[in-house]
């Protein structure tokens, strides 16, 4: 391992190559500062002026050019696993409340990605850097504050810049520690697209971990690379069908939430598209839908099919195939061949169907499934929870395709534990193995 501590280099003559990692998809609402700016994957920003994470530094001093460098990182994610980010709010209330400290802690992907990297060249661990932590085995603090408001005027650079918090690094992890034995937070996973490179401290390429290419500084900020590298990403996560997944069986299926035309749901409930583009959004929502339905099969949708959108609503319905039962949403335009909601038995377990878990006024004996709450709050409304016997089918959730009602009654019979997202992986391979039968 080439672990080289800071006070060891000598690097005046020598560039100096440092890592940043661009925090990019939350995938859930974010308590603190943190909130501000994580509706925005930041692809089409200066990188900054959006938050990052101080990853560690690469001295070429009798090592390598700058090639070299580029050369080692795609070596070492390819690989690597997922490179992601949890990110827990420690503290919110300070002298200035817009200011939010959190704790960082790296996937395995991540780890694996810096131990592949030391495999390879010198990497410098500097102080407060995400690397020192990984190697402690400690997660990381982090500091960052909310941008001006427009009635501020604009906002300076240095409160748009989120990075590692610097002082006492002792005393700030023993604050820390003492903070968390009264904090509740969730863990929120955040999904990081670019690793952006800087030669002496300022910014020369940015690596593109969704397209497995380097993007010079100049070229990343363009839309046309953004669209890409978010189209790479929904194929590699499967919330974009490249396909048909319809089966030859008639089934039923369940979805909620599409908020088609809705511009704002982008940011609001982190979806990966570009905020200026809900038609691309409701492409891949459509297309998703009519690649996983056949047109004899049932999805029971539980509201807010569109909302603020200039699209007709009777024009996405037309556009969107199977035999739809529909339940209310808030949003949704009454018409009378909508239902407040609806009760199943199914296989023997009864399922009630309903658009807002919160309007249950009475204990119900079986399974809720349900929308609404998106995934504003997993602690009480995950995907999967057995505790509540809920269901949370919101868009974001199921990861923008149907489900149907079988794969979820297999994990209402099979399941003990918590889900907080649908695993698409395991429903793919249960399509494939429903296919080779």
């Amino acid at each position: 391992m080439n672990f080289l501590p800071d006070s060891e280099i000598m690097c005046d003559t020598y560039p100096r190559y440092r890592l940043d990692l661009q925090l990019g998809i939350p995938y859930s609402k974010l308590q603190g500062a943190l909130e501000w700016w994580m509706g925005d994957t930041g692809l089409c920003r200066d990188p900054d002026n959006h938050p990052y994470l101080v990853l560690g530094e690469i001295c070429s001093h009798e090592w390598g050019s700058i090639q070299d460098v580029m050369e080692a990182i795609t070596r070492s994610s390819e690989a690597s696993g997922p490179i992601q980010v949890s990110a827990r709010l420690v503290s919110g209330e300070h002298l200035f409340p817009e200011f939010s400290s959190y704790q960082i802690f790296p996937s395995p992907g991540l780890c694996s990605f810096i131990f592949q990297l030391a495999h390879i060249c010198p990497l410098i661990i500097s102080p407060n850097s995400l690397a020192e932590s990984i190697i402690r085995g400690e997660p990381a603090p982090f500091s960052t504050i909310e941008p001006l408001g427009p009635d501020n005027g604009t906002a300076h650079p240095h409160r748009m810049r989120g990075t590692l918090q610097s002082g006492s690094h002792t005393d700030l992890r023993s604050q820390i520690a003492q903070r968390l034995k009264k904090d509740e937070n969730e863990q929120v996973i955040v999904e990081i697209l670019r690793i952006i490179l800087r030669k002496d401290g300022c910014p020369v390429a940015e690596f593109d971990l969704s397209r497995k290419e380097w993007l010079p500084t100049s070229e990343s900020v363009l839309r046309k690379n953004a669209k890409q590298s978010l189209y790479k990403f929904r194929i590699e996560k499967g919330y974009q069908l490249s396909r048909s997944t319809c089966r030859d069986t008639t089934q039923i299926f369940v979805m909620s939430d599409l908020h088609l035309g809705h511009a704002n749901s982008i940011p609001r409930y982190k979806r990966p598209f570009l905020s200026s583009d809900p038609a691309e959004m409701d492409r891949v929502l459509i297309r998703n839908w009519n690649w996983t339905l056949n047109a004899d099969d049932t999805i029971i949708f539980l509201g807010d099919l569109s909302y603020m959108g200039s699209t007709p609503y009777e024009s996405y319905l037309q556009r969107l195939r199977g035999k739809i039962f529909f339940i209310e949403g808030n949003h949704d335009p009454y018409h009378p061949y909508m239902s407040h909601c609806l009760l199943m038995r199914y296989k023997g377990v009864r399922y009630l169907f309903i658009h807002d878990p919160e309007e249950m006024r009475k204990p119900f004996d079986g399974w809720v499934i349900h929308g609404h709450v998106h995934n504003k709050d997993l602690l009480h409304y995950p995907f999967f929870n057995p505790h509540t016997r809920t269901v949370n089918v919101c868009a974001e959730m199921v990861g923008y395709r149907p489900i149907s009602l079988d794969e979820i009654h297999d994990l209402v019979i099979g399941m003990p534990d918590i889900v907080l997202f649908r695993d698409l992986s395991l429903a793919d391979d249960v399509k494939r193995t429903y296919a080779v039968l």
